[in-house]
């Protein structure tokens, strides 16, 4: 891709995040990083899962333990560190989206694999972390979700409500409760977020991906992963980023170890 046609999709995906508060990528990564992503991840949660055994693990970050969480049924998030996928996230090719949206400054916050099992059920509609001030604010954090191999929506990719980032503000609409938001609640969804206003309910998004493409989004829109109605289970490596002086605490709040006697 030429210098004017990267700024121009550099725009186009600053235009999106801005006003939808996600964008889909195609073509992010090269090949041999898809498959060097997808091949660590592969052997760690391979690893993890044979340490896991037969320990008990419920849903949600505080049910699970540090090495891994089981996000909803057959949905496993697996944290894998940057020296453990042996990258440097300024050299990614999403980390100039990254810099334009929360500074030159920006780190990076957390990064895994979400592996979701075949007949896995969808989520509960969620946003990663909540809004800080009344008025909506520029994004303090962002995700990048990287297709690990082809999703074909038969897989269950993530369904995302274009906008919600703006309306999942909870200190500007006193009906929304943030844990409720934050934490998969059954009664969660978009339509909640407009519930008594004059607004219409938001658009439902969601799209196949093909290996390599990345999906970027708000940490505050309102999102679930899909069903995987498939007989293959669906990788997806995933990098979180935040700006300098923000701290996440919803990811991994589990104290407990799997390596524990």
């Amino acid at each position: 891709m030429d210098l004017t046609n990267q700024q121009q999709q550099n725009k186009q995906v600053l235009s999106q995040l801005e006003s939808d508060g996600f964008s889909l990528v195609h073509r992010l990564c090269e090949p041999a990083l898809t498959e060097h992503l997808l091949k660590v991840s592969r052997e760690i949660e391979a690893d993890i899962k044979k340490s896991l055994g037969t320990k008990k693990i419920g849903i949600g970050s505080r049910a699970g333990y540090r090495e891994i969480v089981q996000r909803s049924p057959g949905r496993w998030d697996i944290p894998i560190t940057s020296d453990q996928f042996a990258i440097d996230h300024q050299q990614m090719p999403w980390w100039t989206f990254i810099t334009d949206i929360l500074g030159q400054d920006a780190e990076h916050a957390f990064s895994g694999v979400v592996s979701s099992e075949p007949v896995s059920p969808e989520q509960h509609w969620h946003i990663d972390s909540p809004h800080e001030a009344t008025e909506h604010l520029p994004a303090h954090a962002i995700n990048v979700l990287i297709a690990l191999t082809d999703l074909p929506l038969v897989m269950g990719p993530t369904e995302l409500a274009r906008g919600s980032h703006v309306l999942s503000n909870h200190l500007a609409n006193p009906t929304l409760v943030s844990d409720q938001l934050v934490y998969q609640h059954a009664g969660t969804s978009p339509v909640l977020l407009v519930n008594g206003a004059c607004e219409a309910e938001p658009e439902y998004c969601s799209s196949a991906m093909s290996a390599g493409s990345g999906l970027i989004f708000d940490d505050r829109i309102l999102h679930r992963g899909m069903a995987n109605l498939s007989a293959n289970t669906r990788h997806v490596a995933y990098f979180s980023y935040r700006r300098k002086g923000y701290l996440p605490y919803t990811h991994f709040e589990s104290p407990r170890s799997i390596f524990d006697s």
